[in-house]
């Protein structure tokens, strides 16, 4: 006669923040794979806007009438930013 011996295997628990962990991963999936949105021509213009207007903000100092000249043309541009 012959005899099988049998080990039973007790429950493994679930590894500590494992949910957490997989949370965060589908997050940050879902994040990286949105496509971005398109901006408005008003967005458009304002955003390209703000980018002249720090450069006017970096020439203040040492050309006023430079960084002038920039803050305006940011001015028209951002009014002019639907009529494109």
């Amino acid at each position: 006669m012959s005899t099988i011996t049998v080990t039973g295997i007790g429950k493994v628990k679930q590894p500590r923040g494992l949910d957490w962990t997989a949370r965060v991963a589908a997050a940050l999936r879902a994040l990286l794979s949105r496509k971005p949105r398109e901006l408005s021509a008003d967005e458009a213009a304002a955003e390209e806007a703000a980018v002249v207007r720090a450069m006017a903000h970096r020439h203040m100092n040492t050309d006023p009438g430079f960084a002038a000249d920039l803050m305006a043309a940011a001015d028209r541009h951002e009014a002019t930013g639907s009529a494109r």
